[in-house]
């Protein structure tokens, strides 16, 4: 096989997300006495990075160079971009200083990287030096950039912040997409403030608003649980059966919550029946969820022991 063959296949694979056999071509390739191409290197440095793996990623760079091959700008945000899928700012930051050293201009793509490492981190003042420099070079910031600003202020616990990122979108013609308001949605519901959450879906549902499309399911769960922390179980049922009628997935993160909100508000059998429903729907809880133990925790407590009959485990329509 011609080292051209070995490349277009060996990208293809790496794009598939196989790694270890992308790698196993590469070897068979070098074994073969064939070179790979920055075409090559670039897709197992982008392959890792989707996996978050810093160190391989950084690995393939390093043998890159060693190589003796010219690293692209793409390379060096390969690397970064595992970087801030890792959480790590100062290795991102590092690999961004590296690049300029190599007298490589940084791009969009480059930039988006860094601030998205800073977002994870809910490192604001980061993320907005960042955004700073990278239009100080006459990049502009597209609708990724800003979803990472609303994501960096979120995490921080700064609301007001992330609505003027969003609303900063609007002011400089890009449309905020249903990331952007699903995030700052989310920021609203940690806020405790559930009717800033509805506001925003609201403004997403408006035939000649902002928004175009229809809101994600995303957008809709958060609203519920929302509503659900904050004991309000008639806006949460509302957004709930408009969930359904609009035949959006309700996710265990908010089966979940509705559990707490009905033990909260002393409805333990009400509660009792929609865990036994999520299990009996397959709904699986995620990692960390604790519905199962504060409902026995509240039956043990209030003396709760009631069983339930077949028709409340199977009562439809499932909610």
């Amino acid at each position: 096989m011609e080292a051209g063959s070995y490349g277009m296949l060996i990208q293809t694979v790496a794009k598939s997300g196989d790694v270890q056999r992308a790698e196993k071509l590469f070897t068979r390739m070098h074994t073969a006495g064939l070179d790979g191409s920055n075409g090559v290197y670039n897709a197992l440095i982008s392959a890792y990075a989707k996996h978050g793996d810093v160190d391989c990623a950084e690995s393939w760079l390093t043998r890159m160079l060693d190589q003796g091959m010219q690293a692209d700008v793409a390379s060096y945000s390969g690397v970064i971009n595992a970087c801030a899928r890792s959480s790590n700012i100062q290795r991102a930051e590092h690999w961004l200083k590296k690049l300029r050293e190599a007298g490589i201009e940084a791009n969009v793509v480059t930039y988006n990287s860094v601030i998205n490492a800073c977002a994870r981190c809910g490192d604001c003042k980061r993320a907005e030096y960042w955004l700073q420099q990278m239009e100080s070079e006459g990049i502009a910031p597209g609708v990724l950039t800003f979803n990472s600003l609303i994501n960096a202020a979120t995490k921080a616990g700064d609301l007001p912040k992330a609505e003027r990122w969003l609303n900063s979108m609007r002011d400089r013609g890009l449309e905020p997409d249903g990331v952007s308001y699903c995030t700052v949605i989310h920021a609203c519901g940690i806020k405790k403030d559930p009717q800033r959450a509805e506001d925003w879906l609201q403004e997403m549902r408006e035939k000649d608003g902002p928004y175009r499309g229809p809101p994600n399911k995303f957008c809709y769960n958060a609203v519920i649980q929302a509503w659900a922390k904050a004991a309000d179980l008639a806006r949460a049922d509302h957004w709930l059966d408009e969930t359904h009628r609009l035949q959006l997935e309700v996710t265990p993160p908010t089966h979940s919550a509705l559990v707490h909100a009905l033990v909260q508000a002393g409805k333990l059998e009400a509660a009792e029946v929609r865990l036994s429903q999520m299990t009996a729907n397959g709904i699986v809880p995620g990692k960390g969820d604790t519905a199962q133990e504060v409902v026995a925790k509240a039956r043990a407590a209030g003396g709760f022991n009631k069983q339930l009959s077949a028709a409340q485990r199977s009562q439809q329509p499932w909610r």
